[in-house]
């Protein structure tokens, strides 16, 4: 056959083929609907509006799925449907707006469908007459905070944030009474600083208004207010100034937007349409806590959390306070179950608990002890040199932070022969702020230690000067002390305390021993030369 007629044959036997192939397919789609497979082929779009107005860079996503898109300059958008699902929720997010929401079909029926969502704009003005709601669940008061968000509540009761005005270390503190009730043990504000309380309410009671009685005297803060650094505080909070961080304290350093009417509730979450809610990035951001954990109080620094935070790698790396103290516990996947909430992804749902596992599970997670011996034999130096290395890792901050007083304890201790104690030839020792139990004794003081005029020491903050040593543990930096012990010492033991008050204020005010033992580690001499490092959380408690 010549070439020409080859070529005109397979062209049209190809046509054939194309043709039966076009016709199979039509008359199957007319017999039987398309797949959800190729349903989903057709993406979801839409427009997202504002009065009417097209709305730029709005998020969109399908409710509680991680993929998302922005919206273009004539408020559209496109996102893929879903294969499993016979409708789906579409919301959308912009700063300024409340987040909105439509639902489309998610069905081979309807591919060419367009959704329109409508986002309704924030209150201009901020309304100071409004109600804090409380948290507290109660069936005959639907709105409260714990009825729809029970776990979530459960962990926010126990943490600091739930005790913070009516803590009761602080309140003795605060007006010099002992645990027991008993006036004048102690140091107390009230009695040297009366005109300064109020300090302590805008950041531990930040709900009550400066006009409040109470605002004077924490120990008067009753309702809502009396539940500390609550739901609904956080939650009305649009935007915080850090343009005078440390000097405006609390809520001076908070901006609310709280509604005449209606509700507001600023949240992490984009997707939440329940008309109410809007989405606040500030709040997975450590600017969200400055204007409380940074506070400058009579000339003093107390509080200097998020400047440690500033200063930190762990602010390079991009790492914010929520990072470890809101980790999602990966027990919670729906934060309103049965009342309209959603299954979520657990690891988008935040903690409450603001310190996870617990304080001493923290600290043993970002603190590291290692600890060697070594036998030295040089002439009249001849007994046991030992090292100790403390490194504070993967923390956003000094170690330990928060208020002034706290502070970690090393201490050494070597033993001879019957259990008998071997003094140090060499080596720092303790100082007597580090309490009777400890002075003189060999180890190291991990704190801000402050003075008065007179050199004493430890003063409370309001009677301090503005300088002093601050000898605490700076990320990812080891600490590391040297002692030397007789050839007599046997073994040696090395232990790490955790105290939130100087020692010498929680006998005044014969407060119930709250310290923590984070490390104790024993080394015996007759292993020199000796390496031993305690990782987090696996230091033994028990003696050899």
């Amino acid at each position: 056959m010549r070439p020409a007629a080859c070529l005109g044959l397979f062209l049209l036997m190809s046509l054939a083929a194309a043709c039966g192939i076009y016709w199979e397919r039509r008359f199957a789609g007319a017999r039987a609907p398309m797949s959800a497979e190729l349903a989903s082929e057709a993406p979801l779009a839409g427009r997202v509006l504002a009065g009417g107005q097209a709305v730029v860079g709005a998020r969109v996503r399908v409710q509680g799925q991680a993929h998302s898109t922005l919206t273009d300059e004539q408020g559209r958008f496109k996102l893929p449907r879903p294969r499993t699902v016979s409708q789906v929720s579409l919301t959308a997010s912009k700063p300024a707006y409340f987040i909105g929401a439509a639902t489309l079909p998610s069905t081979p029926e309807t591919p060419a469908a367009l959704a329109e969502i409508h986002l309704q704009p924030l209150p201009a003005e901020d309304c100071e007459r409004y109600e804090w709601v409380d948290p507290t669940p109660d069936a005959a008061s639907p709105k409260r905070c714990g009825n729809c968000h029970r776990e979530i509540y459960d962990e926010w009761k126990l943490s600091g944030h739930a005790a913070a005005a009516n803590n009761r270390r602080l309140l003795n503190l605060y007006d010099g009474r002992d645990w027991q009730g008993l006036p004048d043990r102690g140091w107390g504000l009230l009695a040297e600083h009366p005109h300064g309380a109020g300090v302590c309410t805008s950041c531990h009671a930040p709900t009550v208004e400066p006009d409040d009685p109470a605002f004077d005297d924490l120990r008067q803060v009753s309702g809502v207010a009396a539940q500390g650094v609550h739901c609904d505080l956080c939650h009305k909070i649009r935007d915080v100034s850090i343009e005078h961080v440390g000097l405006a304290h609390g809520r001076f350093g908070i901006e609310w937007l709280r509604p005449a009417e209606g509700q507001i509730f600023f949240g992490p979450l984009d997707d939440v349409a329940r008309g109410d809610d809007v989405h606040s990035p500030l709040q997975s951001q450590s600017r969200y806590c400055a204007s409380c954990h940074e506070g400058i109080v009579f000339g003093v620094p107390v509080y200097t959390t998020y400047s440690e935070w500033l200063d930190s790698p762990a602010q390079r790396n991009g790492k914010q306070c929520q990072t470890c103290h809101m980790t999602p516990t990966g027990a919670l996947t729906n934060i309103a179950p049965g009342v309209g909430g959603i299954d979520r992804d657990p690891k988008t749902l935040a903690s409450h608990q603001l310190l996870p596992g617990g304080r001493e599970a923290m600290l043993k997670k970002c603190l590291k002890l290692s600890v060697a011996a070594r036998h030295a034999t040089a002439g009249a130096a001849a007994g046991i040199d030992l090292h100790v290395e403390l490194l504070a890792r993967d923390v956003g901050h000094r170690v330990p932070t928060g208020f002034i007083d706290r502070h970690l304890a090393l201490a050494v201790e070597a033993f001879g022969a019957g259990d008998q104690s071997v003094d140090a030839v060499s080596g720092p020792r303790l100082p007597d702020a580090a309490g009777r139990a400890l002075a003189g004794r060999p180890g190291k003081l991990f704190a801000r230690l402050l003075s008065d005029a007179e050199g004493r020491s430890p003063v409370p903050f309001w009677r301090a000067g503005a300088t002093f040593d601050d000898t605490r543990l700076a990320p990812e930096q080891p600490a590391i002390g040297r002692w030397t012990f007789p050839a007599a010492a046997h073994k040696v033991r090395v232990r790490l305390w955790y105290r939130r008050f100087w020692p010498e204020t929680a006998k005044a005010k014969r407060w119930p021993d709250d310290s923590l033992l984070v490390f104790e580690r024993w080394l015996r001499m007759e292993e020199a030369p000796l390496t031993s490092s305690v990782p987090a959380g696996r230091a033994s408690k028990e003696s050899p």
